[in-house]
């Protein structure tokens, strides 16, 4: 009875705590169109020569590897639709170079999402935050890694070495992930009408001090379900500790390999590109000279998400056994 009320209580505050998220989320993405990001475009009236025309002259060449995020409004904002930009920018990357996007499937804070003990399929479990990145997973050639939360679809000449071991370790981003393979590919990370935000943002955080404001992962592994070789399979894999409020200052960025360089398709549709690198690099130095990209406005509020609410989340909807935490419900 205590377990069950503790329970009830645990799942109330998450869902205050998870409120103010939700709101904070909305509060940005205003301020991102705002400012010009994520906007809607008119469908149809870029030509999709301009694809391979731009990135040519922003410096992509074709044997390069390239990790891609579009909006549904700027993909639709080419001639042809969706499937007219993916085959034509899988087109420019197909004899030599590799294509990468995100085949995340979670559509709610990551924990959350494992709370609910969801079994990973390849084959089956679809792209939760984009329909385009959807389409391209679906796509004929197309390669995916097997990740409970945080898989990536990949096509062309690396794309069956990027993917391969994504699941062989419990961090997202370890030494095998198909993320720390993009920087061994000198890759570029190219954002088409969406904010400029980068892999680098999440990738550095294992290299930052744990005192420094930032996210870090859960100190504890969650026991998930993948479909692996032809069965199932349960492997512990660590989430990212959200359990913080942090305000981002990317104006630290100005002047260094970190800032995303901006280009046009057209006259409106704008898109970034990022050496992905050589802003690894200049986020580390970034931190040899303690300059950050996060601060805390309350170590209060802060405080009370690690020490209150954290604990209550995590025993309302996992049991912790030897050191890992497992779904509280039950799979299907």
């Amino acid at each position: 009875m205590f377990l069950k009320v503790y329970r009830n209580l645990a799942l109330a505050a998450y869902n205050k705590y998870a409120s103010v998220r939700k709101d904070n989320a909305r509060k940005a993405m205003e301020y991102k169109k705002k400012i010009g990001y994520n906007s809607e475009y008119t469908p149809g009236i870029i030509p999709i020569s301009e694809i391979s025309r731009q990135l040519d002259e922003a410096g992509i060449k074709r044997s390069d590897t390239a990790f891609v995020r579009v909006s549904l409004s700027a993909a639709a904002g080419f001639e042809g639709g969706p499937q007219a930009f993916l085959k034509e920018i899988m087109n420019y990357f197909e004899s030599n170079g590799t294509l990468v996007m995100s085949s995340y499937t979670f559509n709610k804070s990551p924990i959350l999402f494992l709370a609910e003990n969801p079994l990973f399929d390849p084959d089956k479990s679809t792209d939760q935050l984009s329909l385009v990145n959807e389409l391209f997973r679906r796509s004929k050639g197309v390669v995916r890694s097997i990740h409970p939360t945080h898989s990536v679809s990949a096509f062309g000449k690396n794309a069956q070495w990027i993917i391969s071991e994504h699941h062989k370790s419990q961090d997202c981003y370890a030494s095998k992930s198909p993320f720390a393979k993009l920087y061994e590919l000198n890759a570029k990370e190219i954002s088409i009408g969406v904010y400029p935000t980068s892999l680098t943002l999440h990738y550095i955080e294992q290299f930052v001090p744990k005192n420094v404001p930032g996210f870090h992962d859960l100190a504890t592994p969650i026991m998930c379900r993948l479909f692996l070789d032809g069965k199932e399979s349960h492997i512990p894999f660590k989430d990212t500790d959200t359990f913080a409020a942090y305000i981002s200052n990317y104006d630290v960025f100005t002047g260094t390999d970190a800032q995303p360089q901006k280009h046009f398709f057209g006259k409106e549709l704008d898109f970034y590109t990022i050496d992905l690198p050589q802003q690894l690099l200049a986020m580390h130095d970034l931190v040899k000279t303690k300059k950050y990209w996060h601060t805390e406005p309350s170590k209060i509020k802060n405080f009370i998400l690690q020490k209150i609410i954290k604990p209550l989340v995590l025993l309302a909807f996992f049991n912790r056994t030897d050191g890992i935490l497992y779904p509280v419900k039950e799979s299907k």
